[in-house]
């Protein structure tokens, strides 16, 4: 069965100096052949020529600047504006085939009836697509025996996703499309990780507790690797989401049926953390990493040995890595 009443999508889009990209994200939104009925473009306090962009080369587009607070407090004030029954969280660097909002709609008006709705995607590194996608990487059965198949092939997930997403995380913002009342009822985004590495986990993980979730199954939005979004690195975003999931533990209703995943993913990627931190010679993160999670590397002995050897003074620290280099070899 499908609902006969089109619904009305607000595109919602947080800049901060990224007009050149910006400019090519709003002709791929703009060029929709199921286009949204509003654009909202959120300027985050940026000090480029944004603003002149977007009035000279999109005047039907609304326009609103903000002071500098991060991407959750820009698509907060966004989705305000917003007058759609669905929001649509567009990264202002990011790419969508013409397609993908016909998708996204088609899948408004099944049953059982999503409360959001996100889609496969490929990397995209100096104009060229990825021809891996994201969910190819998923674990063996990640998607197995939980869907219902919609036409095209889409799906609709009737049970929440949550746990699922604590091992493997396939959501990406710029496929995201969640309902109004999703949104209201889960709070927004919280401003408090507004400066974290991997802020958007947190919301994803909220809108997960949920159900039912809609997945477009073909990778029709291209995410682009850059200098300006890849500077920060892996280690920003793993200190970033073991953040995430420790405040989950203590604060999302949906983590008291998964406290193991949740702990066995903490650990995971503290270990993950102290490695980079470790070959980045931040040795006082390693050691802060260590200190954290050490009771659950009893028997990892590579952490192990990287935490003792952050613990040395810098006298002796040096020479022992360049030992234990050399008989590695």
């Amino acid at each position: 069965m499908y609902k006969s009443r089109r619904p009305r999508i607000s595109a919602i889009i947080p800049t901060y100096n990224r007009a050149a990209f910006l400019k090519e994200a709003l002709k791929t939104i703009l060029s929709q052949s199921e286009p949204p009925d509003e654009v909202i473009v959120v300027d985050d306090g940026s000090t480029d020529d944004t603003q002149a962009m977007v009035a000279k080369t999109f005047p039907e587009i609304r326009y609103l600047r903000i002071a500098n607070s991060g991407a959750p407090v820009a698509r907060n004030a966004g989705a305000a504006l917003a007058t759609g029954s669905w929001l649509w969280f567009c990264d202002s660097d990011d790419l969508w085939r013409p397609e993908y909002l016909a998708r996204v709609r088609a899948l408004t008006g099944a049953e059982p009836a999503p409360r959001f709705i996100f889609g496969n995607f490929r990397l995209v590194r100096d104009g060229t697509w990825d021809g891996r996608t994201k969910f190819q990487d998923a674990p063996e059965g990640f998607w197995r025996d939980l869907h219902v198949t919609r036409p095209h092939g889409d799906w609709i997930f009737p049970d929440p996703l949550y746990e699922r997403l604590l091992d493997f995380q396939p959501v990406f913002h710029s496929t995201l499309v969640v309902e109004r009342r999703l949104f209201e009822t889960i709070g927004g985004y919280d401003s408090r990780f507004a400066r974290t590495g991997s802020e958007d986990f947190e919301f994803v993980l909220r809108c997960a507790a949920h159900g039912p979730a809609g997945v477009v199954r073909e990778a029709l939005v291209g995410i682009r690797r850059h200098g300006g979004n890849f500077s920060g690195g892996q280690l920003k975003n793993l200190l970033g989401e073991i953040e995430i999931l420790r405040h989950a533990r203590m604060h999302h209703h949906a983590a008291s049926g998964a406290r193991a995943t949740i702990e066995n993913q903490i650990s995971l990627r503290s270990r993950q953390a102290l490695e980079l931190a470790f070959s980045a010679g931040n040795y006082a993160l390693v050691r802060s990493l260590s200190a954290q999670a050490k009771t659950n590397w009893t028997n990892r002995i590579k952490p192990r040995v990287k935490s003792m050897l952050a613990a040395l003074p810098s006298r002796l620290r040096s020479p022992a890595i360049s030992l234990l280099t050399r008989s590695a070899r």
